[in-house]
């Protein structure tokens, strides 16, 4: 990536050199998309064993309200289904909660723009 971006500076109009550069983006892109996934599920599981276990949810929760996933990912683990039932787990949880599913609402509408209505 970083000798792509090296030959882009060199050679801004080379149609060769900005193909393979868009083609590392895309699975840039796509690997990243994966290693979210994989977090949030993670994650998730976390959050269904600490509640059913009894166990402090709170770590969990900020630590997903620092992970960046897009709407696919949100659908795929179904992580709100879990968050709204870790909204039980405490005011600072329930909180927390809330503050995390309105984000991932936000940046579904910033991905999906048609949704606006």
């Amino acid at each position: 990536h970083k000798q792509l971006l090296e030959a882009q500076k060199l050679l801004p109009e080379d149609k060769r050199v900005q193909e393979e550069l868009r083609k590392v983006k895309i699975e840039l892109r796509k690997e990243e998309e994966q290693q979210s996934r994989a977090k949030v599920a993670e994650i998730r599981d976390g959050l269904k064993r600490a509640r059913t276990d009894g166990a402090e949810v709170l770590p969990l929760l900020r630590q997903l309200s620092k992970t960046r996933c897009s709407w696919e990912t949100v659908m795929e683990t179904r992580i709100g289904v879990e968050l709204k039932s870790c909204q039980d787990c405490g005011e600072e949880a329930k909180q927390l909660c809330q503050e995390i599913l309105a984000r991932m609402k936000d940046e579904s509408k910033e991905q999906r723009p048609m949704w606006d209505s």
